[in-house]
């Protein structure tokens, strides 16, 4: 209840002039928070962090629903036409929001069709392999992967999704040619990658380090710049002179269909920027490999989400 109240105490401060008349009387009854992916993957462990805590801030039961399929696509074109009042929102990320729509003329939606809200946080990339693939760093991946084109197979969390498009790239680029296998979710694949169905792939930190930490799959490089502890000093693309000049990373967000009233959108921006105050979730986001970022306001999120648009456009108006 003293979170609810103090939600309301900032709108007020703000200059929120809402009423109980008014759209933005947000929430008046449960939040649905949908993950576009299956349950134990990178998007649904954050989700699951942050519901309960963003509960006790509004004061309303927020529920969890993976929707996955078609590389988060489908969660996200269903999203784009629901009612916008801000009681069903998606965590979702760069693949699913940006690429895929940008990518895949047949996806159903655009990114405009996206409005996002909150913006939490980001995490490295990890080129992952299966535990008895014949390299232990980059380069030598690269070495061996050139030299057996089409022996070598890579997943991803479906076609268009950045796992897909940028190792796609890389690829083109150090002359390598893999199969490629699509899925649902990275927990499966990273399944898969753990009992040796596939080679290798392009995922994102959290999703992995369960699977590092129990030596069911072990890791090339990292994207960070610098090296992490708890991948236990695993070299970083910058070490590699076949990856040195690609810094990248994913980011993971809160977005609702585009036509959501701007007063509604300020009061999840909010609340969210509530939860992420909390040490107890910025620890938690860490231990599992994310980096929360500083809150930024509804119209700092919409300028950044504007931004990865036109980063990666280039990428998507030629997929290789």
């Amino acid at each position: 209840m003293y979170r609810g109240t103090l939600l309301s105490l900032i709108l007020v401060f703000c200059g929120s002039t809402l009423t109980l008349a008014q759209p933005g009387n947000w929430p008046s009854r449960p939040v649905t928070l949908i993950v576009p992916f299956v349950i134990g993957g990178a998007s649904d462990t954050v989700a699951r962090l942050l519901a309960p805590e963003l509960s006790a801030v509004i004061g309303q039961p927020v529920v969890v629903k993976n929707w996955a399929g078609a590389g988060g696509s489908i969660a996200a074109r269903q999203l784009t036409r629901l009612a916008p009042d801000g009681h069903v929102l998606m965590f979702a990320g760069l693949s699913e929001t940006v690429l895929i729509p940008l990518s895949q003329p047949t996806a159903g939606y655009s990114p405009q069709d996206l409005q996002p809200i909150f913006i939490v946080g980001s995490t490295p990339l990890a080129l992952a392999v299966r535990t008895k693939f014949p390299a232990h760093d980059i380069d030598s991946w690269v070495q061996i992967a050139r030299a057996n084109p089409m022996k070598f197979s890579y997943g991803s969390n479906g076609l268009g999704s950045y796992g897909h498009l940028m190792l796609q790239t890389l690829a083109h680029r150090l002359g390598l040619e893999m199969l490629y296998v699509p899925y649902k979710g990275s927990s499966q694949m990273l399944n898969d990658l753990a009992g040796g169905q596939i080679d290798l792939a392009l995922v994102s930190l959290p999703s992995v380090l369960p699977y590092v930490n129990s030596d069911k799959v072990k890791l090339l490089g990292v994207s960070s710049a610098t090296r992490m502890v708890d991948t236990g000093q695993t070299p970083t693309f910058h070490e590699s002179s076949a990856l040195a000049p690609y810094q990248i990373s994913v980011w993971g967000g809160i977005f609702a269909p585009q036509a959501i009233p701007d007063e509604v959108a300020v009061r999840i921006n909010t609340a969210f920027a509530l939860v992420l105050r909390n040490s107890k979730i910025r620890e938690g986001l860490i231990r599992i490999g994310a980096q929360p970022d500083q809150p930024r306001s509804l119209s700092e999120s919409r300028l950044f989400f504007m931004r990865q648009i036109e980063q990666f456009h280039p990428l998507t108006s030629h997929p290789r």
